[in-house]
């Protein structure tokens, strides 16, 4: 298996859009379109970082200490 290329997700995924249309498409299948769409993509997954992360929720104050009075 030395001669086997490292494949990423994209590959896989237009795979099996791909084998899906082997299989279903030209039945009148409601994804027929989709899938013919999908397979003219060479890209499904981005590995951009997302810079809109939700911001962290604000810290909760510590309730003051209640000293006895007595």
């Amino acid at each position: 298996m030395e001669n086997v290329d490292a494949h990423d997700d994209n590959f896989f995924i237009k795979n099996a859009v791909l084998c899906w249309l082997h299989h279903y498409g030209d039945q009148g299948h409601r994804w027929d379109d989709i899938y013919k769409e999908l397979a003219k993509r060479d890209t499904y997954t981005s590995m951009e970082s997302n810079d809109d992360k939700p911001k962290p929720r604000p810290a909760r104050r510590r309730k003051p200490k209640v000293t006895a009075t007595d």
